[in-house]
């Protein structure tokens, strides 16, 4: 229960956040003063944690825009959603889908590197995460249990108070994640991705899982990129010859370093406007 608690804590003591970037002297938004925290799934997590692999977005993220410091909590196989045996886990490493391969566990590990000093408070956070709540929708049986718009009505002091096993839709998993990191790093700017295209999704399954994610996030006052519409990779054209990923799903490096340069200007543009 204490646990639960200090969410709603954090929530209460920072609920407003501010700009981390700054216009440089050419006017052009600059992350060399900001220290970046990335969570996601396999797009990500092929990036490395200290983002050195050009296959991941994040590598080419990070020397396009020079952050002072950036760090990946990514995990392959990781879903927004929780499930019902979900919990408190930070030690657990998978590469797979798994109970505990969550967001919420990645933000609890980033909260735990935080505190011991490991990493410095993020000045921006990127969460790029959805493909495999699209992807098997059958091991998150509950994802689609509460709308957008249902789980936005609830009182977010109560939703926080809950533990991650009673938080299994997707649009509640991803309100519970990003209340929790508002709280804990009200300085902080979120933007958050939604899934790119793959041929192992239908387009009406991206759509409904984009859509729900972009909602709840731009209520929750985040930024948001559509790499479904804003980046490079097509399924149509995946399927047929593999170009920018390596099997339909998974960015090849041309396709990482596509993707991060149409990243790079989309959060250029969300940071340089005030929230």
């Amino acid at each position: 229960m204490k646990r639960y608690l200090f969410n709603i804590f954090a929530v209460i003591i920072g609920w407003t956040s501010l700009c981390a970037a700054r216009p440089d002297d050419s006017g052009e938004i600059t992350l060399k003063d900001t220290d970046v925290a990335v969570l996601g799934d396999s797009n990500t997590w092929i990036g490395g944690d200290d983002n050195s692999s050009p296959r991941g977005w994040n590598y080419w993220f990070a020397r396009e825009t020079r952050p002072r410091s950036m760090r990946s909590y990514a995990r392959s196989g990781a879903t927004w959603s929780n499930t019902a045996a979900t919990g408190r886990d930070l030690r657990e490493y998978t590469e797979i889908l798994s109970d505990n391969n969550v967001i919420y566990n990645q933000v609890m590990r980033l909260v735990e590197a935080v505190d011991s000093g490991i990493q410095p408070a993020p000045g921006l956070i990127m969460i790029a995460a959805g493909t495999n709540d699209a992807w098997f929708p059958e091991h998150r049986p509950e994802e689609f249990s509460l709308t957008a718009s249902e789980a936005l009505s609830r009182d977010p002091f109560e939703l926080l108070s809950l533990p991650p096993s009673k938080v299994t839709s997707l649009a509640a998993s991803v309100r519970y994640s990003l209340l929790i990191l508002r709280g804990r790093f009200p300085a902080a700017r979120i933007i958050v991705l939604t899934p790119l295209q793959s041929v192992k999704i239908s387009e009406r399954m991206l759509s409904d899982v984009s859509a729900i994610i972009q909602e709840v996030a731009r209520v929750e006052g985040c930024g948001v990129i559509r790499q479904d519409t804003q980046c490079p990779v097509r399924s149509d054209s995946e399927r047929f010859n593999r170009q920018l990923t390596t099997d339909g799903t998974h960015t090849s490096e041309e396709g990482g370093r596509l993707n991060a340069l149409a990243i790079a200007a989309a959060v250029r543009t969300l940071m340089s406007r005030p929230e």
